[in-house]
């Protein structure tokens, strides 16, 4: 039996998590033996992950803060553990990302594994790359841009020398890495994240937290998280711009992020309350999704995006922000449409679909000729292979 590790910080809602329990649920726990590190607590979706997983959780929050706050701290409780961690931290920045050689004994970790992937660039890319003994040693990258500094890049190349394999969501972020990381040519491959279509449609169709009058409005609704990138900001300037031209809708925001309070005071300075709704974070937005009449992606970036490919799941016409990830897959005006990542390009893309009944019928039509690259068993297939050693 192989044994496999996986390493992510949390299991909150989130994309890349959702992406992680996705590949969990999905495999051959007869040949395979899975542990799952976490340095953040569980999350929402633990109670999604399949019992056959050996979850070991650490609370990193303990070596983060202020220096001299952190050290009297774990001195006053005794924690010695999280006292050598931060310290270790602090001789990284002396020495470089090798200092975490020096966490090995701390963790106490002696299982040699077959193959340690780390699901999330950063700790856990540190973590597997210096800390674990593993055959083989592979990373996973989810990010739309690459926007780091030079300290930032230099760190990731040597860090990604301990890897054998670095695995992209979308040929266009396989591209991206590869012409802003030198001698990872070699090593990076695509593999998008896995689209569960029965499952997605089963949840569809459970109870919702809010009692929301699909039938009664347009509802246009947008999943995301609630930062710059992302572009939920966008969601409150268009909705402004719809009402003015004489729309009756009601706009759904779900998710939540650093921008929460910014978007919350711009709707109060709209004086849009009645039109747009924060909803937070919620794990399951599939019946949402589902009964919306237009579901809107605003995000400037995207690798892939998950969402967008779950709205044609559920045959929902999407009004999409070009970004690379989606242009991979969403035809203009075959799939979905395509519009620039403002205000404006929105607020065309939905008064396009509100007026054009055909091109809105066209829209929820059967999407199965794009969703079959993501199905569980095309995708996991790979992973198999992936987690092949030698």
């Amino acid at each position: 039996m192989k044994k496999i590790l996986f390493v992510n910080g949390h299991l909150n809602v989130g994309g890349v998590e959702n992406s992680l329990i996705n590949v969990l649920k999905r495999v051959d726990y007869n040949h395979y033996e899975i542990d799952l590190i976490l340095f953040e607590g569980l999350g929402d979706y633990a109670h999604e992950v399949p019992k056959e997983v050996n979850v070991i959780s650490y609370d990193l929050s303990k070596a983060y803060g202020p220096l001299k706050q952190c050290i009297l701290d774990n001195i006053r409780t005794r924690n010695w553990f999280w006292l050598c961690f931060r310290l270790i931290t602090l001789l990284e920045k002396i020495i470089g990302v090798k200092a975490f050689t020096f966490a090995r004994p701390l963790f106490k970790l002696s299982k040699r594994y077959d193959c340690a992937i780390a699901y999330r660039v950063g700790i856990c890319t540190d973590f597997v790359g210096y800390v674990i003994n593993s055959k083989k040693k592979i990373t996973w990258w989810h990010h739309g841009t690459f926007d780091y500094p030079e300290k930032v890049i230099k760190r990731l190349t040597k860090v990604f020398q301990k890897f054998d394999e670095i695995i992209a969501v979308s040929d266009s972020s396989n591209r991206m890495i590869r012409s802003n990381i030198d001698g990872i040519e070699n090593k990076t491959i695509t593999i998008p994240n896995i689209v569960n279509a029965d499952e997605i449609k089963q949840k569809a169709n459970e109870e919702t937290a809010y009692q929301i009058k699909f039938n009664e409005n347009i509802t246009l609704l947008s999943v995301g998280r609630l930062s710059p990138e992302k572009g939920m900001i966008n969601c409150v300037h268009a909705c402004k711009k719809l009402i003015e031209n004489g729309f009756n809708i009601k706009w759904y925001l779900i998710g939540d992020g650093v921008q929460y309070g910014e978007i919350e005071k711009c709707i109060k300075d709209y004086k849009l309350e009645n039109d747009i709704f924060l909803l937070g974070s919620i794990p399951n937005p599939y019946p949402y999704i589902k009964n919306a009449t237009i579901y809107v992606h605003p995000s400037l970036v995207e690798s892939l995006s998950i969402t967008v490919l779950e709205a044609l799941t559920l045959n929902t016409p999407a009004v999409i922000a070009r970004s690379m990830g989606p242009m991979e897959f969403i035809r203009h005006k075959e799939n979905g449409l395509l519009v620039e990542p403002t205000p404006d390009g929105l607020v065309g893309g939905i008064i396009s679909l509100l007026k054009d009944d055909q091109l809105y019928t066209k829209l929820k039509k059967d999407h199965s000729d794009v969703l079959k690259n993501y199905s569980p068993e095309v995708v996991m297939k790979k992973i198999y292979h992936l987690t092949e050693v030698g």
